[in-house]
């Protein structure tokens, strides 16, 4: 078999391996960045979608609330977007003490001084921190969230209080490829929700089995009127009939490093077209249907170190999940990740993960876990941590368990590549292999000697991509 070296992430460094010479290398490429991102940013804020512009919404004495994506995405745009949204606060007669920031960490970790003055930069941070007007979310606190029903789907609506509560909400957030068919952007039913409000979605019945979503999608194609909305538009709609308002959104497209190639401000319904439609263009890459899926993971990603025995297992399990159309790996296929993990879990960043592994041990499947979510959410030493600690809340291990699920049911063998711990990850349904070379051999007993492959080298270290495979 002829073979190609293609470099791939490997923790701090890259390594080359040998794979297939026919095998499709699909990585993210930059779009054209914004030449004048203050301007393009002016701009919209003039000429919003679906909404009045800012400054039309701004009046003297209002109490503004400016919920912000964490520290998972990017600083350059709320270092960009911020400091012009305060200034025509400002202009328009809102006084400096009216105007609240709180951090939208959902169900990650609060984020420390030192991380949110990095993320926000010294302009907002240093002039906000100091008078207590930056805060983190809280997702368990019940004295800083607001109940407002359950919608028809069967979604729990409760939201951060500081937020609900002012004259003014606004919101920056950050568009990029989620799984499916999915992008992020218009967070504040996710990122400013209560534990449970996010347990409405994100538990194992949130995670729809891909023949869910295809019958689902047929109906609605073959209905079109009755289309039938994503969980995020049917909780926004069902906060903003309950507030009696809207929140006024400025989402951005970014590429490598947080550049900002769109900008997008207005309500909700009317950002999210432009916005998806931009980032369509860039993050769907053409792909075949791959027996060998490869990716590379490096050192830290999403929620932090791949050290992390869980964080890396997702860093395997979770980009096969990106198929907006049909599956990238083909039913039994193999997928490796190479990584130098070596499973340790920092116990209080992340508190429940080594307890969430354990349980895990006494069940056939992650969703059986379902029942001990409650007793985990509850346990004071893990509630401690994330209040008082920047620990992970109680439950986002098991979230993390259940995203796993799909891809360890319609695989092969997910191998992890290149760790010293091997115990480590047969604890989570993985295989592990000394090396990329060991990792090959294993998965030609599941796949043949000349796999179609595909290789994600940066999948992590890049805005991620979808893997568009034709029907």
């Amino acid at each position: 078999m002829n073979t190609k070296r293609v470099a791939v992430d490997f923790g701090d460094k890259k390594i080359d391996i040998d794979v297939p010479d026919h095998a499709s290398v699909v990585e993210f490429e930059d779009p054209p960045f914004l030449q004048d991102p203050a301007a393009s940013i002016r701009e919209t804020l003039a000429k919003p979608y679906s909404s009045p512009p800012l400054a039309e919404l701004i009046k003297p004495g209002m109490r503004v609330a400016i919920g912000f994506d964490d520290i998972t995405r990017p600083n350059i745009p709320p270092r960009t977007i911020l400091p012009i949204i305060v200034e025509e606060l400002l202009a328009k007669g809102v006084k400096q003490r009216d105007i609240l920031f709180v951090n939208a960490c959902s169900n990650h970790r609060k984020n420390t001084r030192a991380e949110l003055a990095n993320h926000l930069g010294p302009e907002i941070f240093g002039t906000f921190w100091g008078t207590g007007q930056i805060l983190n979310h809280d997702c368990t606190d019940p004295e800083q969230l607001q109940y407002f029903g359950v919608t028809d789907g069967g979604r729990y609506v409760e939201m951060n209080k500081h937020f609900v509560n002012a004259d003014l909400m606004i919101y920056q957030g950050n568009v990029a490829a989620g799984a499916w068919r999915s992008y992020t952007g218009t967070g504040v039913a996710v990122g400013l929700a209560s534990t449970r409000s996010i347990a409405s979605h994100h538990s194992f019945h949130g995670i729809p089995e891909p023949a869910v979503k295809v019958n689902a999608e047929k109906k609605a194609a073959a209905a079109p009127r009755r289309r039938i909305p994503s969980v995020k538009e049917e909780m926004t709609d069902y906060l903003d009939q309950a507030l009696g308002r809207k929140v006024f959104y400025i989402n951005s497209f970014n590429g490598s490093g947080g550049r900002m190639a769109g900008v997008f401000a207005g309500y909700a319904d009317g950002v999210k077209p432009p916005a998806w439609e931009l980032a369509e263009k860039y993050v769907r890459r053409p792909t075949p249907e791959a027996d060998v899926l490869i990716v590379g993971l490096p050192a830290s990603y999403s929620y932090g170190s791949s050290n992390n025995t869980l964080i890396a297992t997702v860093g395997a399990t979770v980009p096969p999940r990106y198929c907006p159309e049909a599956p990238v790996l083909r039913e039994g296929g193999v997928v490796i990740a190479c990584s130098p993990a070596n499973g340790h879990i920092d116990a209080d960043r992340f508190p429940s993960y080594q307890p969430a592994i354990d349980l895990y041990a006494r069940y056939f499947s992650s969703r059986d876990m379902v029942d001990h979510e409650d007793e985990f959410d509850h346990r004071p030493d893990f509630r401690h941590k994330y209040t008082h600690g920047y620990g992970y809340p109680p439950l986002h291990a098991f979230w993390l368990f259940y995203e796993n699920e799909y891809l360890l049911k319609r695989a092969g063998a997910v191998i992890m590549a290149g760790t010293p711990n091997p115990g480590a990850f047969r604890a989570l349904g993985l295989t592990p292999a000394r090396n990329f070379d060991e990792a090959w051999q294993i998965a030609k007993k599941y796949v043949g000697t000349n796999p179609r492959t595909v290789v994600a080298p940066t999948f992590w270290s890049k805005p991620r991509i979808k893997f568009d495979v034709p029907r």
